[in-house]
């Protein structure tokens, strides 16, 4: 079987996890978000054995072209492009996400709520199916360092409903560390490999 340890493959779930951090500062200062990324972001949390990284985000880069332009933007672009808030989360994401599988017992309690909203029916951006993934996040990571804070206007970040998209994107984000981490991703190759990602990110663009 081939190696899933390819910079390609590295530069997917890279995307994903700028796309997760995106929604959720979207959500948070808007109160809404695009639902197709919304999707792509939510199904990979409920794709746990695929044997492509890509089959986790619906099985085509079209579902991150969000995550892919933020990628090449945030890698290769100047500090006009640059979205230093987002790099922040996404930053604050790797590490929560590297702690997350530091932790048996924390890895356990997702596998198991993760297969417990797997077994249920619908769309996943419906909402009842988002409050179940955001109640995993709540229960099994939000007590873990570095604690996500996203800022906002109070009246979206205080809405239940907005809430709940924003925990349950952050769980995406924190699927796509768990992903980029298999694929041999480490906070050196962020820094040495910036231009090859942007690089592969705007290959995937164009496919």
């Amino acid at each position: 079987m081939a190696t899933i340890k390819t910079p390609e493959n590295q530069t997917l779930a890279l995307a994903g996890i700028f796309q997760s951090v995106h929604l959720c500062k979207s959500l948070a200062t808007t109160g809404q978000c695009d639902q197709d990324e919304l999707r792509g972001t939510l199904r990979s949390i409920l794709t746990l054995n695929s044997e492509r990284v890509i089959d986790a985000y619906g099985g085509s880069a079209r579902s991150l072209n969000r995550g892919l332009r933020l990628l090449r933007s945030q890698f290769a672009g100047n500090d006009e492009t640059r979205d230093l808030e987002l790099a922040r989360y996404a930053l604050a994401l790797i590490q929560l996400g590297t702690n997350v599988l530091s932790d048996d017992r924390t890895v356990e309690e997702l596998r198991i709520g993760i297969s417990r909203v797997q077994s249920q029916d619908g769309d996943v951006v419906e909402q009842d199916l988002i409050n179940n993934l955001a109640n995993i996040y709540r229960s099994s990571i939000s007590s873990l360092s570095p604690r996500i804070m996203v800022s906002g206007d109070p009246g979206f970040l205080n809405d239940a409903d907005t809430a709940s998209t924003i925990r349950a994107a952050l769980l995406g984000g924190i699927r796509s560390v768990v992903l980029w981490r298999q694929c041999g991703g480490s906070r050196p190759k962020l820094v040495m490999n910036r231009g090859q990602y942007a690089r592969l990110a705007e290959q995937l663009l164009l496919e």
